[in-house]
């Protein structure tokens, strides 16, 4: 698979550097095991009351904020727990992007936590090795089933014979209850109850295939208890001819770098294998699957691009990051470029265009490689509407107060300095695998839902078609709950480099 390459970048305006360490003191990537603290005052200094430590954390988002201005107009009551005093400090200006605040999505980017509460800071976790949507049994909304998007190769889920678009209905002889979703992706062992959709052909007309679903009970599965997996994001590769063209098709799950954090690059040579192969096999066409990837490391994103991209885009203007005005002032937009063609000649592909196939899940760093790429060469989407998310975090501890913040810091652009996508990516072909609850084939299978679609707009071809679903071809007929996430070890939009100083500098999610 390939190589990856952690890079820091260094900044141009070497000369403003001191002014931003007296203005941004010293900040520190979110995946690293020991994060620099951001303190005013000395490790000897202790603190007694939340007021004292809000007092730092206003301090902190006056200066590193990208809606600082909301931040500045608030008049601060420091005698508030910290978690309630940060969310009074974020904007919810419809003009600004921190979170999604319309309709049925209601949350902020930007978030805090408390020394010990941190996210995972490894790709290695202990879990069953799937990863589930779920639906609500019926209208009172206690119960839920799982629906399984993917299932890793020799996890215990695949041990157990579990596949993807498998119904997991109940565990151990009990219902799902609508608040015991974990359950389903990591505990001890159990008995789970499945159901399963198959797909038949049912006739051909005109040269489509005409398919029909049947659902079949298959009883109970036993799964062995949760293990540690180190879990690469690339979930799957593979090449094969289709219409005449060689497509290289790859399962992309998550931009990190490796399982030890970002000084790890264990996932980026794999990454830099698989691209090697995809050149040595003259592949035509590429259709890189982020249905269900939330982002991550930038580093990983360019390496990606610079992969994927025309050769004469190498060494050219990847994205610019802009931060809040008093920043602005100083550093004005932050360049970053694709890798040189000199580093990437093993690996890039030289393409004119790209097929993503996104979901509601796909976010962040992998709606920057689509914005990134886009004044470069084609990029069609298939699958819904991305997440939406242009802004990027950074991450600022404290030892003294015992808190790391991570709030939006900086807005991402292009090369033609456009970042209108706010409100997501809109496909050029609008499939719905959740939704419709289609039967799921296995990633890379030419019938699966999306890539039916990707394969056809390739070959300028019909879409090959199912019979349209009724609830009587559905296990009765579940309603999406909408509110699932993929479990990532990053995710966002995760830029390192060295803007002060010798320190590291990340701005995240």
């Amino acid at each position: 698979m390939g190589k990856r390459k952690t890079i820091f970048f260094a900044n141009k305006y070497m000369g403003r550097l001191c002014i931003l360490a007296l203005m941004c003191c010293t900040l520190s990537t979110s995946c690293t095991k020991d994060p620099v603290d951001n303190d005013s005052g000395g490790p000897e200094d202790t603190y007694t009351t939340d007021a004292d430590a809000n007092r730092w954390i206003y301090s902190q988002m006056a200066a590193q904020y990208l809606y600082n201005e909301h931040t500045k107009s608030i008049k601060p009551n420091y005698n508030q727990t910290c978690e309630v005093f940060f969310n009074q400090l974020l904007s919810r200006d419809t003009t600004d992007n921190d979170g999604k605040h319309t309709g049925d999505k209601n949350y902020f980017y930007s978030y805090m936590e408390r020394t010990g509460h941190t996210k995972a800071t490894s790709g290695i976790t202990s879990e069953y090795g799937m990863e589930c949507v779920y639906y609500y049994t019926g209208s009172s909304r206690r119960y839920v089933s799982a629906r399984v998007l993917f299932v890793v190769e020799g996890s215990p889920a695949d041990r157990a014979g579990i596949k993807r678009g498998d119904w997991i209905v109940g565990i151990n002889g009990a219902p799902i209850g609508a608040n015991e979703t974990s359950a389903v992706e990591s505990g001890g062992a159990a008995k789970l109850q499945v159901e399963r959709m198959s797909l038949r052909q049912i006739d051909t007309i005109n040269g489509f295939e005409i398919y029909d679903y049947e659902t079949t009970y298959e009883g109970t599965v036993a799964i062995e208890a949760a293990e540690s997996m180190n879990i690469s994001p690339i979930l799957l590769d593979t090449t094969f001819t289709y219409g005449g063209k060689k497509i290289g098709y790859l399962v992309y799950n998550e931009f990190n770098t490796g399982p030890n954090g970002v000084s790890d690059v264990t996932y980026d040579n794999q990454l830099k294998e698989v691209f090697a192969s995809f050149q040595q096999e003259k592949i035509d066409e590429l259709i890189l699957d982020m249905r269900y990837n939330p982002g991550g490391y930038a580093s990983s994103c360019q390496l990606l691009c610079s992969m994927i991209a025309p050769r004469s885009a190498l060494g050219d203007i990847f994205c610019y990051r802009k931060m809040n005005d008093d920043l602005d002032r100083i550093y004005g937009m932050v360049e970053m470029d694709f890798l040189d063609e000199g580093e990437m000649a093993p690996y890039n592909l030289d393409l004119d265009r790209l097929f993503v196939l996104s979901g509601a899940y796909t976010a962040s760093a992998s709606e920057l490689v689509i914005n990134s790429l886009r004044p470069y060469m084609d990029v069609y989407l298939i699958g819904t509407q991305t997440e939406g998310k242009n802004v990027g975090s950074i991450e600022i501890s404290s030892s003294t107060y015992g808190i790391t913040l991570h709030p939006i810091y900086s807005q991402a652009f292009n090369k033609n300095k456009e970042s209108d996508y706010s409100k997501g990516f809109t496909p050029d072909e609008e499939v719905d695998e959740i939704k419709n609850q289609d039967q799921m084939m296995p990633l890379g299978d030419p019938k699966e839902l999306l890539m039916r679609y990707a394969l056809a707009r390739i070959t300028n071809t019909p879409v090959p078609r199912t019979k349209s679903l009724s609830s009587a071809s559905l296990p009765s007929g579940r309603e999406w709950t909408g509110n699932n996430r993929p479990r990532r070890s990053v995710e966002g939009m995760i830029f390192t480099d060295s803007l002060t100083l010798d320190l590291q500098t990340t701005a995240a999610e």
